[in-house]
């Protein structure tokens, strides 16, 4: 009676341990996706940006662009502004509206897996660097003669910029803000802020997410590509970013051999809204480096 007890009792505890692993590795399953798969959030183009469709490698990408790229005209200047994970274009409409009224020119691609992009899911800077690179060949398609191009990105549109550097090494600058140095430790420190210790009891997700995603995260080092760049280069800092460590920024400025520019009292992301003034003196600096305005004559007038 005894033994046939203890069959019932092992039976009852394997069956439990094999409904709650089951049940552990189908919550990690999901979560992997819906982190390959970001909530898609529907965006309006304000009145100052146009709205076309780009050629990309693999699919069309929705794009707001500056209303005089498309007939090349203007200060041959432009902006190829990226943004992060979970964000949109709309980050970029103040930019795109200020840019424009200092003479440069701006393009704002739809990162790929998110709001409107027809890719099926987010790539952690591999395969929005293929979508900045195709957007900075259409850029080129719209002047006679070769336009100045700034890649300026932020969060995973930073760590983008800097791989579509060395995929395109023919970019005159490139400015980050928040961009992680490894994807890696990015995405540890990420999954520890959401629920402390679980880039280790969720290590499963990260699995299936590398899996569903045909990527290593390992391999995606932002701060390889920085280290090859030469030209002019700007790391932006904010000085209350939890999300990315300030040793990425760090590294990434002594890689590329470039300026850190550290906001204080700014969160990731929100450098522009803290210090706009500046950010956009800075980008006008990078501008005018790769760029610089034509001497006027004596006595000459502008007009803005």
């Amino acid at each position: 009676m005894r033994l046939i007890r203890r069959k019932i009792s092992w039976r009852s505890i394997l069956f439990r341990l094999a409904f709650y692993g089951g049940l552990y590795l189908a919550v990690c399953a999901y979560l992997a996706y819906t982190y390959i798969h970001p909530a898609r959030q529907k965006v309006t183009a304000p009145t100052w940006v146009r709205q076309v469709d780009l050629p990309g490698s693999h699919a069309s990408i929705p794009a707001w662009v500056s209303p005089r790229i498309a007939g090349g005209v203007g200060r041959p200047v432009v902006f190829v502004l990226a943004y992060g994970y979970g964000g949109t274009r709309e980050s970029w409409s103040d930019l795109m509206l200020a840019l424009p009224k200092m003479g440069f020119e701006c393009v704002a691609p739809c990162m790929p897996g998110q709001e409107a992009s027809r890719e099926n899911s987010v790539g952690f800077g591999l395969t929005e660097a293929h979508t900045i690179v195709d957007t900075v060949r259409w850029v080129r398609t719209k002047y006679r003669t070769p336009p100045k191009i700034v890649l300026c990105g932020v969060s995973m549109g930073g760590a983008a910029s800097w791989i579509a550097s060395e995929q395109d090494p023919t970019v005159d600058a490139v400015v980050t803000e928040g961009a992680y140095a490894r994807f890696d430790e990015a995405m540890n420190n990420w999954l520890n802020r959401k629920i402390p210790g679980s880039s280790v009891t969720l290590r499963p997700m990260i699995w299936f997410a590398s899996a569903m995603d045909h990527l290593n995260p390992s391999d995606i080092v932002p701060l390889n590509s920085a280290a090859k760049w030469t030209k002019p280069a700007l790391v932006i800092q904010g000085g209350d970013d939890v999300l990315i460590p300030m040793s990425h920024a760090r590294q990434l400025s002594d890689a590329a051999h470039c300026r850190l520019w550290i906001v204080p009292g700014a969160q990731h992301a929100q450098c522009f809204t803290v210090a706009r003034k500046a950010y956009l003196q800075a980008l006008k600096a990078i501008a005018d480096t790769v760029a610089p305005p034509a001497k006027l004559p004596a006595n000459s007038k502008t007009h803005v």
